[in-house]
């Protein structure tokens, strides 16, 4: 009998022809159209969730360098990277996380820190078994995280330090915002979409995005610039995202990994960083003394980006220090 009710509904949902509309709109939603603005835009697939990520090779590889980004940011963040590793024989890969860039549009679980490093801990994997050279395909990593992705850099070498040769945690965000506030008026469905509604129609906008940017950047930015970074945020889920991703942050307690094996690490900060100011590095040091911090002058929150030509020059060196012989 329950069969024949099943079967009965399932005829009365074809027959509507809303549903069908309903059903795209749903899958939109949560960025399931796989589609790259860039000629060398991948899409990478684990458990249903799929990453998007850009990769350069140069003429003679050498050397290989995941770059991650930080919140609102995307691959879009490491634009310059090419430009001065690329002659220096490194292998770069820059991804999306879930939420971001043209990564698939996600919520809950797939947001949490622990699932993020997991996810690229196994996308590492991938890019060795399948994209790497294999002469490189076993060597290990350098790892670059940036503010919030700083900190999933952070964990990734804790989890499997024999994959790094060094890791970069740049302006790394290791302390999240206090907002238990926020998490009691998204429990419910009504107001939860009252606050993705807002995130959406006042918050992912171009005026909020160019102020967003002046500060993170220490200056105006340009046209073009504002628009890379508000193209994937246009996407549709991403508030949703968003708002799943800040009711989960939480701070990292640093002193847990203290003695614990690890990569050499190196902090880089920008001078005038007004988002994560620099004596959260300070306070890494205390508890990583080995620690070296360089500190750009004039830059802000975004030194990669507004300070290039420095920037790149420190990873450069920083990784230099650390090579493998060459083969």
């Amino acid at each position: 009998m329950w069969k024949k009710a099943v079967e009965r509904r399932w005829v009365f949902l074809k027959s509507v022809p809303w549903i069908p509309v309903i059903l795209v709109l749903f899958s939109t939603s949560w960025g399931l159209c796989r589609e790259s603005p860039f000629a060398n835009g991948h899409f990478w697939e684990k458990d249903g969730l799929f990453l998007h990520y850009r990769m350069w090779f140069p003429e003679h590889p050498r050397k290989k360098i995941l770059f991650i980004h930080g919140l609102g940011g995307s691959t879009f963040s490491w634009r310059y990277a090419p430009d001065f590793l690329l002659q220096e024989g490194y292998c770069i890969v820059a991804v999306d996380l879930p939420g971001f860039g043209y990564s698939q549009r996600v919520t809950g679980k797939f947001l949490k820190t622990e699932a993020q490093v997991r996810l690229l801990l196994d996308f590492l994997r991938f890019l060795d078994t399948v994209l790497i050279p294999e002469r490189l395909s076993h060597d290990p990593w350098y790892l670059v995280g940036h503010s919030m992705g700083g900190k999933i850099a952070f964990l990734m070498s804790f989890k499997e330090p024999e994959r790094f040769l060094g890791v970069l945690l740049v302006d790394a965000a290791f302390r999240g915002p206090s907002l238990r506030f926020l998490r009691v008026f998204t429990t419910f469905p009504l107001t939860r979409t009252c606050w993705v509604t807002l995130i959406r129609n006042a918050f992912l906008t171009p005026s909020r995005i160019r102020r967003f940017l002046t500060r993170a950047y220490g200056r105006r930015p340009s046209t073009s610039e504002v628009e890379g970074y508000l193209a994937p945020l246009r996407l549709p889920g991403t508030a949703r995202s968003l708002l799943s991703l800040v009711n989960q942050a939480s701070s990292l307690r640093l002193a847990v990994f203290s003695g614990r094996p690890h990569p050499p690490f190196l902090l880089l900060w920008g001078e005038q960083d007004r988002f994560v100011p620099k004596r959260q590095a300070e306070k890494f040091q205390e508890i990583f003394p080995e620690t070296p911090l360089v500190v750009i002058l004039g830059a802000s929150h975004c030194p990669m980006e507004t300070h290039p030509e420095e920037f790149y020059r420190v990873v450069v060196e920083f990784c230099n220090t650390l090579a493998l012989p060459l083969r």
